[in-house]
């Protein structure tokens, strides 16, 4: 990782007006020893991977479901709903599969530039610190309210804000390069660009994620039905919809990326035109 534009690495004084800048350039190089490329795509993959193994789970834990009901409920309709639940699941996990690949390929044929670091700089450092503090304060609600369900919400958030540190001190990553002379337009292309790209290439890991979390739903689902309670009808059916959802965010965020970049194209091409035309008017 690369220190920041402005020169206060060569100040000597160990406190003056820039030890905040300092100690932010020390804490991100760290961080960036540890979060390097190759260790975001080992994850990526593994998480991938898994994600598929469990929506594999998902599909025989929905068939479990259903058929336990139709002997529950003494309907047959339950377990016809898990029957025709393994299909859905099947053709959502080629969805997220084939779209997972492919916006991997898409952000790789799709070069874009910022200007400088700055920019991923405050972005990496705002997201570690606004990370640690969300796991900090959603520990301290869960002791004092005894509730694992915040604990697992501040976990979220802190692996969150850390995949988008781990984003912004690696931008080849997402083919970003560093161009110093971008121009202000350029610029701003360029940030909403990195914005695009870094919820494309998420969209994996989250699916990954999101399955894992619904195949442990649907579980507590399950256990909910043998102990008689109603709601295990309703959280059944919401974790049915986080799986599918899961799945699918290969594929929305394909087709996001694609529209929004389309509209980037254009402003881009219109930014261009007064120097082709320059140009065209020097020949």
């Amino acid at each position: 990782m690369e220190s920041t534009d402005m020169p206060v690495g060569s100040v000597t004084k160990k406190w003056d007006a820039f030890t905040a800048v300092r100690w932010g350039d020390q804490t991100l190089a760290w961080v960036n020893r540890v979060m390097t490329a190759a260790r975001y795509e080992a994850v990526e993959s593994w998480v991938e991977k898994i994600g598929h193994y469990a929506l594999i789970a998902a599909a025989g834990l929905g068939l479990i479901y259903g058929i336990a009901g139709a002997f529950k409920w003494d309907q047959f309709s339950a377990a016809l709903i898990g029957i025709v639940w393994i299909p859905c699941v099947g053709v959502a996990q080629y969805a997220a599969f084939k779209f997972s690949s492919t916006s991997r390929g898409l952000i790789k044929s799709s070069g874009s530039q910022l200007s400088s670091r700055s920019f991923l700089a405050c972005l990496a450092l705002g997201s570690l610190l606004l990370g640690v503090i969300a796991l900090a304060g959603y520990t301290y609600g869960a002791i004092r309210m005894d509730s694992f369900s915040s604990f697992g919400r501040g976990i979220a958030v802190f692996v969150a804000c850390e995949l988008v540190v781990w984003l912004c001190l690696n931008p080849s990553l997402l083919n970003i390069g560093i161009v110093p002379a971008s121009r202000a337009g350029e610029e701003g292309i360029g940030v909403l660009t990195f914005i695009l790209k870094a919820l494309l290439r998420l969209t994996p890991i989250a699916f990954g994620i999101g399955v894992i979390v619904g195949d442990f739903e649907i579980l507590s689902a399950i256990v909910r039905l043998f102990r008689n309670e109603e709601s295990s009808i309703v959280d059944a059916s919401s974790s049915a919809w986080l799986v599918i959802g899961s799945a699918a965010l290969p594929l929305i965020g394909y087709v996001i990326f694609i529209l929004n970049y389309l509209v980037l194209d254009v402003i881009r091409a219109i930014l261009a035109l007064p120097e082709k035309l320059d140009v065209i008017g020097k020949k």
